[in-house]
This record gives structure tokens, sequence and C-alpha cells, in this order.
């Protein structure tokens, strides 16, 4: 289908998406320029850019990473993406927004020359929120698009989920309809590998704040192998970066978003000799 096509059935009454809120701030929350689509959204403009998820060991891409942009729709000021979540007044909208934004990615990613696997946030607020029948209604979204669950890897941050059950049942429905799924920030604060077990993610993204810090990196990762899952780091992708990770038995490279790379230049290298001098070790 066109992609004028699926942006007028999106931004229909009757579409597949859930209903409307007036804090879309239009009628049509998406709207498409010059091949690329955007989202309007309580007066802000979100955009989708895309990271670059390699091979550590082949150099092969592997897929990429959607990360949101959100500009103010008047001012064109740039705004945390994070900020545009605190924005939803219940559930009901949060889910509404959440689903809204991996839309946008699903949109923009179809115009891609070279596409791969691609890797979609959902929030942990959203998989709690929803009772059942988890990925069901973004399928629905999703194939109409020309994209099916098995191209999709659905990335959740599960660290301070307190419904355990409710999680396992979440990710089992997600991944009983042929999506990936990756947890994020692992490590950040505790590392739990039996809810790793449970949950069986094909994808287990290490947090900056392990990489950096005097744990076991090499044992940890060995564990996770185990699972078995693959092991993914956010870097700058370069040479030694590269070589660092394959000696660290990392798996994927991830490169930053264009905001936080500047934040992360310091800790990135941190990490990069802490996976060489640990792996030698």
């Amino acid at each position: 289908m066109p992609l004028s096509d699926l942006i007028r059935t999106l931004n229909a009454p009757s579409g597949a998406l859930p209903g409307r809120y007036a804090r879309s701030g239009l009628d049509q929350p998406f709207v498409a320029v010059y091949g690329r689509v955007f989202l309007h959204y309580a007066n802000i403009r979100l955009e989708s850019h895309f990271l670059p998820i390699v091979e550590s060991h082949s150099g092969r891409t592997h897929g990429h990473a959607a990360s949101l942009q959100a500009f103010g729709l008047s001012s064109r000021q740039p705004i945390a993406p994070e900020a545009v979540f605190v924005l939803p007044t219940d559930d009901a909208e949060f889910v509404y927004l959440d689903r809204l934004v991996r839309t946008l990615h699903a949109l923009n990613y179809l115009t891609r020359p070279t596409r791969g696997n691609l890797l979609l946030q959902v929030h942990a607020r959203h998989v709690m929120s929803v009772p059942a029948d988890h990925g069901l209604a973004f399928e629905e979204i999703l194939r109409p698009c020309g994209l099916f669950p098995e191209q999709i890897t659905l990335e959740i941050d599960i660290e301070g989920v307190e419904d355990t059950p409710h999680l396992i049942r979440a990710v089992a429905s997600y991944r009983s309809r042929g999506y990936g799924i990756a947890v994020s920030h692992f490590g950040r604060r505790r590392i739990d590998f039996g809810i790793l077990r449970e949950l069986r993610p094909d994808i287990v993204k290490l947090d900056g704040l392990l990489l950096s810090s005097a744990r076991p990196l090499k044992r940890i990762i060995e564990v996770l192998h185990q699972l078995p899952a693959r092991v993914l780091i956010e870097g700058i992708d370069t040479a030694a970066m590269r070589k660092g990770a394959q000696a660290g038995n990392i798996d994927l490279l991830q490169a930053h978003a264009p905001l936080r790379r500047l934040l992360h230049a310091v800790p990135v290298a941190t990490a990069s000799n802490a996976i060489r001098i640990r792996s030698a070790a």
C-alpha cells in the first residue's frame, strides 16, 4: 500500500489506532512531507531517527534501533523525548501514545533502502497497562505497512516492574506472535538472571553503569550467552570499539542517539577499555 494511503487509513476515525484524544492536537496525527512521516501530538512534532546496529565480529548490519526526536510544533525547539511521555493523563492515553510512536517508526522504516531487524521500545507502563493479547493491536497496524512481527524486536526496560507474572505473560504473548524480545538497561541497579530465564530474551542490552563497574563482566556475558541471548552495548562504532567488543564477546553494537552521544562520550570510552581489560584477565 502506498505511504499516502497508509497514512490516510491510520488517520481515519475507523483506523487501527485506538480512540482519539484531544491531546493529539490535530485530527490527523500523522503527516507525510517529502517521503518522511511526522507525528503531531500535544503541539509537539515527533520524528524518527534510526541508529544502526552492527554485528561486532563481522561488521554486518543487524538492523536499526528506532530513536525518537521531539520539537515544539510552533517553536521548533528540541524537547527531551522522555518529557513527551509525561503528558498522558491516564493509562489508556499512555498506551495510545506509545503505540502512535511505534507506528511512526514503522512507517518511516519502510522508506529506508536497507533495513534488517527493527528494534522498537515498548514502555513498561504500556506492557503493564494492557491486560492481555499483547502485540495483537500493533500487529494489525504493522501488516498494512508490509512489516511483520518477525521483523521487529521489542525492547523493554523491566527494571522496576513489580508485577512479574504479568510481565512474563505479556512477553510470552509478544513472542507467540513472532516478535523478538530485548531487555534493556540490564545491570543498571541489579543483576537478575532469574527473570531473564523466564523471559528468554533474544537480546540483552547492558547498561553503561554495569560496563564501567567493577563487576565480573566476562562471567556475566557468559551467563547471558548460555540463556541463550545476544549481548548488545551502545557506543560509537569505531575500530577500537569493535575490537574491544570482540575481545569481550559482545555480539552487537548500537550507535547512540544524536543528543546522547555527546553526553556519553566519556563513559563509552571507559566501557570500551573495561571490556578490553577484563577480557584479557
